[in-house]
């Protein structure tokens, strides 16, 4: 992926740049405040699934990872594992936390063995204006 975005004169996001553009400004811990919404991260409404502040839909559901520069950091998800183990409540939203990243998640997207959740992985382009 990062050679395709090259030969488009982009690049992915490092995860600082992720990070800013998805909280918005945000002091909180999610874009939307401290508090986790009724219904779990997977409702198909809320405040989770509205646009931020720049009008950004961005870490909206734990499955959808987006890719960062940095090969230990996946932002905005982590592929539905705290929502498919199980770990209830609070911990189910953590992934979409603004500035959420789990090692893990990012080695399994960067493997080798799972280089065809490519074509599913997000990615924000990054323009360099330098």
């Amino acid at each position: 992926m990062p050679a395709v975005l090259a030969e488009r004169g982009t690049r992915p996001p490092t995860p600082d740049e992720w990070e800013y553009p998805c909280g918005a400004g945000s002091p909180h811990l999610f874009r939307w405040g401290d508090g986790c919404p009724g219904g779990g991260p997977l409702a198909r409404s809320g405040p989770h699934r509205l646009p931020n502040l720049f009008g950004l839909r961005i870490a909206q559901d734990p499955y959808r990872v987006e890719m960062t520069s940095d090969e230990r950091a996946a932002c905005g998800g982590d592929g539905g594992e705290a929502v498919c183990g199980g770990y209830g409540g609070f911990l189910e939203w953590l992934p979409l936390a603004t500035a959420y990243r789990h090692p893990d998640t990012a080695e399994m997207l960067y493997g080798e063995d799972h280089a065809d959740y490519f074509d599913e992985l997000l990615v924000r382009p990054v323009i360099d204006l330098r």
